[in-house]
Order: structure tokens, then C-alpha cells, then sequence
């Protein structure tokens, strides 16, 4: 006897977690390439429109200008712990137009993120081996077992877990079947649909480039359009994630978030005005409404399509408005920690990690990571990268390690600057002025400071 009666199933679905892969790749959007995101969304879904706002473009100020407004600030302004000479002044322009010339290439990225960390020095240490061997695909170029040694192996795994965290997401692999599992990881994937997407990439790929869907959906225990939305959510991955990094593109810089001093306070601002405000036409929510009410196939059709459309329009600006959201809490963090920088300029920068920012806004580190990669802050110094604002600490010899990297570097070409002995100071001997001043630096870091601002060895000095 056949009868009816509700029974209750299980189904995969991975829509959640494509939109929030999507929602991820936007955050690492610049202005200007979230705008030609935008418009290339608005070519292709008639149901988003698109109001542009009001107000011009952000005002670029000449620095000469801002360098002299920056005189009487200092004079206002008696609370900052470090201050700078002429010299050191004078170099300004060139230290921030540096910033946005050099070509970052994956290897500095991951480095940069390495020292935001804080992590222990034995695993930093065997990081960095790592991320050293790393080939443009950012997968393994050599065995790790002939690249580290003993005690780098020791901390192998959790160096790792370190890099895996990083962006951008699926580097520091064997392969790219690898390299997809971990930015399935990233993008939300977990339990049994994680296990599933584990053997799709790993045993069935082949047979699916075969045409053999049924076969392989099959095999996975789940359905046709199951495995389709596998498929789907697999497309959306990069089997190379690092390999854009090895394409210089020629690119204008736009600053994404303004921190200016205004009537002797930080203000915080956006840099939206060129971003069009995002709506649905309602003119379709309604036609939608209207055919699917209608009993013809067509017009059922029609109406699906057009909610999918919808759907795909409110999931975009849902997308947007979390990224700016992000950013502005992200840039009000930064204000507040990096205080003295904004007000006083280079060499005030403070020890600043993806962790503590991350903390205060109670999300990863990795999305303070993504947020902050190619974006760039108007300030009344420049235009500068917002990476450029995280620094790590060095050690004082009462064991505070309340200096940056960068304030120290300004003290040695402060000590360079305003020597006059008559002979050009080596770097063991500014090593140990910098001993005397109560900060740990040895000679080595003295050098590799040096060289990173461009000034010659003492011998050369001499010559």
C-alpha cells in the first residue's frame, strides 16, 4: 500500500559561503577597482541601479603646503613623545613617494604580515625561511625538509598555521589542490561539507574534466545539482592565489580613507564620493512579483530570473556596505593608536600589530589583513599605504619595547645626519649610541635599516 507522509532530508548548500568568499575578495578592493567592480555589476544585472553622490573627489593637497601647515602644528601640539630635526624633515617626501612607487611583491606582503603578528621568534624565524622559498604561485618551490633547519623544523607546524592564516589565502602549499582546500577553509567551508569539497578536489577532478558529473556525484554520495553547486563554489577559488602578485600593473593611486587634523581634532572620513550609491530598481521587485503570479511557464521563468538578479543586486551592496563598515572601524583604530604619526609625522609611528587592531573591532586578523592591503590613507602628510601604519616593536634595553622599527630607523638617520665628529660613524658605533639612548640594535639591524634608507656604508661615506 503506497501512502504519503513527510519525511526529512539533508542537502548540502554552499550559497552562504560563496557570498562570503565574495564578501571577502571585495574587502581587498581598492576605490577605485571596487568601482569598476560596480560597474561591470551594473553592465550585467539590470535590477541594481546606481545614484551617483553628490560632491566632487577627494582634494589632493601639494606637500610643500601641507609641510609648512605641519610648523605650526608641532608648535600647538607639546604632548608627543619623539620629535625630529630639519634634516630628517627634509626627508619626508621622498620616504612617502617611495611608498607608493615600489611594486610590493608577495614576498614583502607576507613579510609585512609576518611582523604584524608578534609571534614568538622561533616561529617568525621559521616563517620567514619559509615564505623565502616560496616560488611565484606561492607554493613550496623546494621540500621544507631541505629548506629549514633543525630548529625551524621544530616549529614547522606552526609557522604553517601562521602562514595559512595569511593573505592572500592558500599560499605556503605543496600544490594548488592544497592551495584550494585552505581557501575553502578561509571562506567558511567546514565539517561535512569541507570533507566532501576535500575529495572533489583531490580524486575527482579528473573525471569531471572527463564530462563524467553523474559518475562523480555519485561517488561523493550527493546530487547532480549538488555536486553543480560545488563546481560552482570551486570556480570562484584560484588554483594560483599568489600569482597576480608577479604582474606589475600600472595603477593610479586614490586614496580609500581620510585622517586629517581638523580644528586641532583627528577626523575620520571615507573616501566614497566617487562610489555610486547602490539600490534595487523596484520597477523589477515588481514585474518580478507581478510574473509569478502568472501561470504561464515563461513568465515563471522570468520571474526566477529576475529574483535571482535581485538577490545577487542585495547581496552586492550587503557586500559594500560591510567593507566600508570594516574600513572606517579599521581607520578609527588606527587614528586613536597612531595619534602621535597623524599629528607629528614620520618617526612617531608606534608598535602597532594586525592583532591588537583585530582585537578592538573583534574580528580576525586576517580580515584586518585584507581590509588594509592596497588601500591608501589621505593624510596631512601624504598619501600613504594604510600598511604602512602597522610596525613592530623593537626592544629597549629596560625591556619596554614601546619603539617601532620605523621610529628607530629615524633615529638612526638622525645620528647619521647630525654627526660631526669628522669621520663617518660605523654601524656597530651607532649601535652603540643607540645602546646609550636605552635601545637594543644590533649592528646588523643597524645595517639593514641603513640600507633601507638609501644611505651608503661609512667606508662609502668617506669616499
Amino acid at each position: 500500500m503506497i501512502g504519503q507522509g513527510l519525511v526529512l532530508t539533508q542537502k548540502q548548500t554552499l550559497k552562504l559561503n560563496t557570498q562570503l568568499l565574495q564578501s571577502l575578495q571585495l574587502m581587498t578592493l581598492p576605490v577605485a577597482q571596487l568601482n569598476e567592480r560596480i560597474e561591470a555589476e551594473l553592465l550585467e544585472n539590470p535590477t541594481l541601479q546606481a545614484v551617483e553622490r553628490d560632491g566632487g573627489t577627494v582634494s589632493w593637497e601639494d606637500y610643500t603646503a601641507r609641510q609648512l601647515r605641519s610648523e605650526s602644528r608641532r608648535d600647538n601640539y607639546s604632548d608627543t613623545s619623539a620629535s625630529y630635526s630639519d634634516e630628517a624633515a627634509d626627508s619626508y617626501q621622498g620616504w612617502f613617494e617611495g611608498t607608493l612607487t615600489q611594486d610590493e611583491t608577495l614576498q614583502d606582503h607576507l613579510m609585512w604580515q609576518l611582523g604584524c603578528t608578534g609571534c614568538e621568534e622561533n616561529v617568525a624565524d621559521c616563517a620567514r625561511a619559509i615564505i623565502s622559498s616560496l616560488d611565484g604561485n606561492g607554493f613550496f618551490s623546494r621540500p621544507l625538509e631541505e629548506v629549514l633547519n633543525a630548529g625551524q623544523l621544530a616549529v614547522k607546524d606552526r609557522a604553517l598555521e601562521l602562514l595559512h592564516g595569511f593573505d592572500p589565502a592558500g599560499i605556503a602549499c605543496e600544490d594548488y589542490r592544497q592551495s584550494l582546500v585552505l581557501q575553502a577553509r578561509a571562506a567558511g567551508l567546514e565539517g561535512s561539507e569541507l570533507e566532501i569539497f576535500i575529495r572533489l578536489v583531490y580524486d575527482e577532478l579528473d573525471r569531471i574534466k572527463s564530462g563524467k558529473d553523474e559518475a562523480a556525484a555519485k561517488d561523493l554520495g550527493i546530487e547532480k545539482d549538488e555536486l553543480e553547486d560545488y563546481l560552482v563554489f570551486l570556480r570562484s577559488l584560484s588554483p594560483y592565489p599568489a600569482s597576480a602578485w608577479g604582474k606589475a600593473e600600472e595603477h593610479y593611486i586614490a586614496p580609500d580613507v581620510s585622517i586629517r587634523v581638523e580644528d586641532g581634532r583627528l577626523t575620520v572620513r571615507l573616501c566614497t564620493s566617487s562610489i555610486p550609491v547602490l539600490s534595487l530598481d523596484e520597477d523589477y521587485r515588481q514585474m518580478a512579483d507581478s510574473l509569478s503570479k502568472s501561470g504561464r511557464k515563461e513568465d515563471r521563468e522570468g520571474a526566477k530570473y529576475l529574483k535571482e538578479r535581485l538577490q545577487s543586486a542585495k547581496e552586492l551592496i550587503t557586500q559594500i556596505d560591510m567593507r566600508n563598515t570594516t574600513l572606517e572601524k579599521v581607520a578609527k583604530v588606527l587614528a586613536v593608536k597612531q595619534k602621535a604619526f597623524f599629528l607629528f609625522g614620520q618617526g612617531n609611528l608606534r608598535p602597532l600589530t594586525l592583532r591588537d587592531v583585530a582585537q578592538e573591532i573583534g574580528v580576525h586578523e586576517a580580515t584586518v589583513s585584507r581590509i588594509t592591503s592596497n588601500k591608501y590613507v589621505d593624510t596631512d602628510w601624504g598619501v600613504i599605504p594604510m600598511k604602512s601604519l602597522f610596525t613592530s616593536a623593537v626592544k629597549t634595553t629596560d625591556g619596554d619595547g614601546m619603539l617601532s622599527k620605523d621610529t628607530v630607523k629615524e633615529m638612526v638617520r638622525k645620528i647619521i645626519l647630525e654627526n660631526d665628529s669628522g669621520k663617518p660613524l660605523s654601524d656597530q658605533k651607532i649601535s652603540d649610541i643607540l645602546a646609550q639612548k636605552g635601545i637594543s640594535c644590533a649592528r646588523r639591524t643597524v645595517n639593514k635599516y641603513r640600507k633601507e634608507l638609501d644611505i651608503d656604508s661609512s667606508f662609502e661615506r668617506r669616499n
